[in-house]
């Protein structure tokens, strides 16, 4: 049996934008593919040395990466209430790096990353070609302007990234428990 391998563009004002979309789709539904069968323990392991960051950690910045794109870089605003009680932990600690999140379910991860993709989605669906590829103005002192569609594909690669870290923590931890 073959699998059809093509682009079919989600619902957007524009295909152009309903391909990024779908592109956007895609690479979540391999993240989510990969932590299907998580339980807590494998959610807050941190690696043999206990220094890497977790899947649930992970799971939680991407989360607030994709919303911190939308409203600081993109709409230029600050998270509102809802977003901000969807993600109560700073994206990152006093040193930079990833906030580590633990003692979250699966479930609690999977309804933040369900619930933050509806939103960029109910923005992103909306845009025409214009809005879309307006460049943004440099917001907190940020060395870079921006559009949407370029933002779009840094979080597609921002997440695949992340999927392939979080395949390494697989892979390892199934090791372990040989």
């Amino acid at each position: 049996m073959t699998s059809e391998l093509k682009i079919d563009p989600l619902e957007a004002r524009d295909p152009k934008i309903g391909r990024w979309l779908w592109a956007l789709a895609e690479v979540r539904q391999r993240t989510l593919r990969l932590v299907q069968d998580c339980d807590l323990r494998l959610l807050d392991w941190r690696g043999p040395d206990g220094k890497e960051n977790s899947i649930g950690s992970l799971l939680y910045h991407i989360a607030i990466v994709e919303m911190s794109w939308l409203y600081l870089d993109l709409l230029q605003q600050e998270f509102p209430t809802s977003v901000r009680e969807l993600l109560p932990t700073p994206m990152a600690d006093e040193e930079g790096n990833v906030s580590q999140v633990s003692d979250m379910s699966l479930t609690e991860h999977l309804n933040r990353l369900h619930a933050t993709r509806e939103i960029a989605f109910s923005i992103f669906q909306k845009m025409d070609l214009a809005e879309w590829r307006r460049l943004r103005p440099p917001v907190n002192d940020q060395p870079y302007e921006t559009t949407p569609e370029w933002a779009v594909f840094h979080l597609i690669e921002h997440e695949a990234g992340h999927a392939f870290q979080i395949s390494s923590l697989l892979r390892r931890w199934k090791r372990l428990q040989v």
